[in-house]
């Protein structure tokens, strides 16, 4: 009976060629979009699951209530670690992971020479105690021992063949330079952690080791915090985090005051948030909320409904071609529920096939995706018991979702009408429900449309929006030294060539993600206004090179110590003059510890990306730069970019010359919402698809059902754009009013998602306009 069921199925789907195409490549499409994001979402919800005992591991964040405005960091003093292991109760292991010196040079000598030499950002300096927190697999080396004397350091496998070509590395010594510069011996070798991690480093060097001189990367001040010091604790079996944070206030007030213990509340991060927290960072600068993971799959079952809506509306609009089968077979005793059984069957037959070519396509394709998600997914169909039972979901929900209303209008034919051919196989039977459908495809295409305009029109606003300064033609070099006179070396190296049209020397250049912050002291008559800034230290030729533009005052003169400050127009307002620049002239600012009056008012220019709100900023004099600034005529970019790596190894010759184009630099900052852009191209364009061939499928049998109505038409007259009226003319009016749905709702998610963003556009018009434009212009060629 079985056999015979699948049979007859096979059979049908060959006799209705164009009907079958269809429905698989509809239902296909959506098994693709639908596997892909499960694919993507199960990546992304894995990530950190593999350590053991990973809900005892936590980061400590801070939200800070100072200046009266709330924020969230993960920035702490460098002391916060010792303190913890020794006041605080209930913590297994502490460990301080410490980043803060830039990206050294990294360089391996054998028998005397050079054999290997890079620059390296993805190392780190952290206590013993961090491989007892975090779970690495031991190739070589002791992990109780590995990292207790200076100037030890761990490496993956991956730095091993990177610096060494070789993993028997135990014993060899690698030269670091930088901020710093020592000697580091090799004294163990993990493995590589794996993809669903933030913390991708490969080296982990001694938080004890020195340098040459004896200097160490201790910082034994409270008052001094960055971001590249985190404290990451694991807690002991059975203690709660309200137990340990309960204990940070007294902790505070011991090293720090009472005020600050009040201002700043310490928290516990788990581990298994650090990548889907957004009030926080992560090591590998990837964050991706939980609602966006949820908005991604519901847009994979919208895409999968909509396939199914298709199989729906042409088994019902064809269902009168099978009318006699049906009365046939009722008559010679089949059963209602026999009959739905096998139309159920025939959609079963339907649906394997769909997922089966469906996941051999997913299979093909998803190399192709790396660029668009950032990373490669792996389907492993017959390994990965989550992918094998999610096909099994989709099988079961496709069949019931496609298969059960048709299998029912079907079998729910009278045998006599049927028969005698009495079933009505026009258009208008079922009419209701085939609108319906209709209107919520369009309704899920069009919300598509609109989401992805809202997000490349948000891409494209941070592109060209004005950001105070000339990012076009600058050239970016990190310079990791502090000898002044390799500066001037550089500079003078340079002030000849003919391709460089100005450079200058910074902390931060303008906008990046490295950012200086401190508190100040304003002194307004015999008050004093108190709050937090950012801090650029600069050379006179900042203002030049990046065509900042002075509103009050002067330029400042270079100086190896601060004796001017100039400040933007948010500094003025923050401290109540306003728009009045000149009056703040003058007036005078303490900041870490140096007290000088205001000589400039600049104009503000975003120190981050668009995603902030402008912060007051103070810029200063002082001989503290990590970055070069150069001009450049990009008409003879070659040569100077040459000139630049020619002057930067003669000044600097232990270190790696590297740069980059700071409107690069810049556009990197909107990586995720450009990924985003694309994800959402990709799902649109497979919606309209979808959409489109559910609608050629109803207007060729719209067509082949008034095949005679057609031709009494043209027979009195009618032409061939009156025939196309008759099709599309019910079709707008369903897009108008799948239209009337889509936009308020398209308009409440875009609403929401750009709320996220300091700088955004505004959702106008003009955006709903282009959606409609483009879905008619779509419904109108399908018809056509």
């Amino acid at each position: 009976m079985l056999k015979n069921y699948f049979k007859i199925a096979f059979r049908n789907l060959l006799k209705n060629k164009s009907h079958t195409f269809i429905n698989i490549s509809g239902l296909s499409l959506g098994v693709i979009s639908a596997l892909v994001i499960f694919l993507f979402i199960q990546h992304e919800l894995s990530y950190e699951s593999f350590h053991t005992d990973g809900d005892r591991i936590h980061r400590v964040v801070r939200q800070d209530f100072s200046y009266g405005t709330e924020s969230f960091t993960y920035s702490m003093a460098y002391p916060l670690t010792e303190a913890v292991r020794s006041d605080i109760i209930g913590v297994e292991y502490a460990s301080l992971i410490n980043n803060n010196f830039g990206a050294p040079v990294l360089s391996y000598y054998e028998n005397g020479g050079l054999k290997n030499k890079f620059v390296e950002e993805d190392l780190v300096l952290v206590d013993p105690e961090f491989f007892k927190i975090f779970d690495y697999t031991w190739v070589l080396g002791d992990p109780e021992h590995a990292l207790s004397a200076p100037n030890s350091a761990v490496i993956t496998e991956r730095f091993a063949q990177k610096m060494f070509g070789t993993t028997n590395v135990l014993g060899k010594t690698i030269h670091w330079s930088g901020s710093e510069t020592m000697e580091m011996d090799v004294t163990g070798l993990v493995k590589d952690m794996p993809e669903n991690s933030d913390f991708q480093f490969i080296f982990f060097g001694a938080s004890n080791s020195k340098g040459e001189e004896g200097e160490t990367f201790v910082v034994d001040s409270w008052n001094t915090q960055s971001s590249g010091w985190q404290t990451f604790l694991k807690l002991k079996p059975a203690v709660s985090v309200e137990t340990i944070q309960a204990q940070f206030d007294p902790l505070i007030e011991k090293y720090r005051d009472a005020e600050t213990a009040e201002e700043e509340d310490y928290l516990l991060q788990p581990l298994s948030e650090l990548h889907y927290d957004a009030r926080f960072g992560n090591y590998s600068g990837r964050i991706i909320e939980k609602k966006t993971l949820a908005s991604l799959g519901v847009i994979g079952f919208l895409l999968l409904f909509a396939a199914c809506i298709n199989f729906i509306n042409l088994n019902t609009a064809i269902s009168a071609k099978r009318s006699k089968e049906v009365g046939m077979r009722k008559t010679l005793g089949a059963t209602k529920s026999q009959l739905t059984f096998h139309f159920l069957g025939e959609t079963a037959l339907l649906t394997f096939i769909a997922i089966s070519l469906g996941t051999l396509i997913t299979e093909f394709i998803l190399p192709l995706l790396e660029p668009l998600f950032g990373f490669e997914l792996t389907l492993n169909v017959f390994t990965n018991v989550d992918i094998l039972l999610f096909l099994s979901a989709l099988f079961i929900s496709i069949t019931v979702l496609a298969g059960w209303y048709p299998s029912r209008h079907l079998s729910g034919f009278n045998p006599i009408q049927a028969l005698k051919n009495k079933i009505n196989a026009s258009y208008s039977k079922g009419l209701i429900l085939r609108r319906s459908l209709i209107i919520t495809q369009f309704t899920i295409t069009q919300v598509l449309i609109i989401g992805t305009i809202v997000i490349a029109s948000q891409v494209r606003f941070f592109q060209n929006y004005d950001i105070g300064f000339n990012k076009k033609a600058v050239v970016e070099v990190d310079i990791l030294s502090a000898d002044k006179q390799a500066f001037e070396l550089f500079r003078n190296q340079l002030s000849s060539e003919p391709g460089i049209l100005n450079l200058s020397f910074s902390n931060t250049g303008t906008t990046s993600n490295s950012a200086w912050g401190s508190n100040y002291y304003f002194y307004e008559d015999s008050s004093q206004i108190e709050n937090n800034t950012m801090v650029k230290l600069i050379d006179e030729d900042f203002i030049d090179t990046y065509g900042v533009k002075i509103l009050a005052g002067h330029n400042l003169v270079t100086s190896d110590t601060v004796r001017q400050y100039m400040v933007n127009e948010t500094f003025a307002r923050q401290v109540g003059y306003g728009d009045d620049y000149q009056a703040i002239l003058g007036k005078i600012i303490r900041m870490s510890g140096n007290e000088a009056p205001i000589i400039g008012v600049v104009k503000n220019f975003n120190t981050s990306s668009l995603h902030d709100e402008l912060d007051p900023v103070v810029i200063s004099s002082q001989f503290n730069y990590s970055m070069a600034g150069i001009k450049i005529n990009m008409n003879r970019s070659k040569e100077a970019l040459s000139a630049i790596q020619k002057a930067y190894e003669a000044a600097f010759p232990n270190y790696v010359f590297d740069y980059n184009f700071l409107d690069d630099t810049i556009a990197d900052m909107y990586e995720n919402e450009q990924r985003t852009a694309r994800i959402m191209n990709a799902f649109t364009i497979i919606a309209i698809l979808i959409g489109s061939l559910g609608l050629f499928g109803l207007v060729s049998y719209m067509a082949t059902t008034r095949t005679k109505e057609i031709g009494v038409r043209k027979v009195l007259g009618a032409s061939m754009v009156d025939i196309l009226k008759i099709f599309s003319g019910e079709l707008s009016l369903l897009l108008g009013v799948s239209f009337l749905i889509a936009a308020p709702a398209a308009w409440y998610f875009m609403q929401k998602w750009l709320a996220d963003y300091a700088y955004r556009i505004d959702i106008g018009f003009g955006i709903f306009a282009l959606a409609l434009t483009g879905t008619i212009a779509i419904a109108v060629l399908t018809v056509g």
